[in-house]
């Protein structure tokens, strides 16, 4: 039995497959203006840090690494805010259409009127809706429910849409239920956001305490610099401050990047 369902599985991943030329990859980028002040931000913060270790022009590689790192550290946490976002959005959506399933909507008229009780409550901008209204576009050309699932589930990395759309293939094949597969994966979904909230409860105060530690030794220097400037002018204009200085920002640099893998906890 369970090799039977293994087989219909991979089955509906090869209709997921061969079903179109759905974009694979992250849908969770960032708007052009809160990129461009990323950028900005972490441009200054490198041209801050080239001042503080080098006072030299030489070292601006130096400082367009730090800026990068600092603009791939934001890049994925607005990723991460984003995709928990729309995750909470899709379970909304779930719910809405489950009870347009069951009060006797087809699937295709349930996903209609689910998407535009979701445009009223957060707009046609919202990053959901536009993925329905583009499914809505998919479903007038003849295209399954089930495969315009997985093609999202595809684009934006989650498992559980992924596997919704998988197993109403499954279902529609084998003649089961909807509703009970929609109330299935809404449990889920749920699921692993409770999980998720439970565990940045327990560690928010360690990402606090990550978060000040990163940047209390660039405060200690900059005070240093600030307070004794004679004492520190040693490692300024010369080879061997560089160096120091250099193997000193390695150092800081992985410990900053080792810290944030530490706080980024997946479901």
């Amino acid at each position: 039995m369970t090799e039977g369902i293994a087989g219909k599985v991979r089955g509906a991943e090869s209709v997921s497959r061969s079903g179109g030329n759905a974009d694979r990859g992250s849908i969770f980028g960032a708007a052009p203006a809160d990129k461009f002040r990323a950028a900005t931000v972490s441009l200054a913060v490198g041209a801050g840090v080239q001042w503080l270790c080098y006072e030299d022009v030489r070292a601006v590689p130096a400082a367009l690494c730090v800026a990068f790192m600092l603009y791939r550290i934001w890049q994925k946490t607005e990723e991460t805010r984003v995709s928990q976002e729309f995750e909470k959005r899709f379970s909304e959506f779930l719910s809405t259409l489950y009870s347009g399933i069951i009060a006797g909507y087809s699937m295709e008229n349930g996903i209609r009127s689910a998407a535009g009780d979701m445009e009223r409550m957060y707009g046609k901008d919202d990053l959901l809706v536009r993925e329905l209204r583009e499914m809505q576009k998919e479903m007038a050309l003849r295209v399954p429910a089930a495969v315009l699932f997985m093609r999202l589930g595809e684009r934006s990395g989650s498992e559980d849409i992924r596997c919704l759309g998988e197993v109403l293939a499954i279902a529609e094949k084998m003649g089961g239920s909807p509703d009970q597969t929609l109330k299935a994966c809404h449990k889920t979904i749920l699921e692993r956001m409770d999980t998720k909230q439970e565990i940045d409860a327990v560690i928010a105060g360690k990402v606090f305490e990550q978060r000040i530690m990163s940047v209390v030794p660039a405060g200690i220097l900059l005070y240093l610099k600030l307070s004794f400037g004679e004492f520190m002018s040693c490692l300024y204009g010369n080879a061997a401050g560089a160096v120091i200085m250099t193997a000193a920002l390695s150092v800081y640099l992985a410990a900053v990047l080792i810290g944030e893998r530490m706080v980024r906890v997946g479901i």
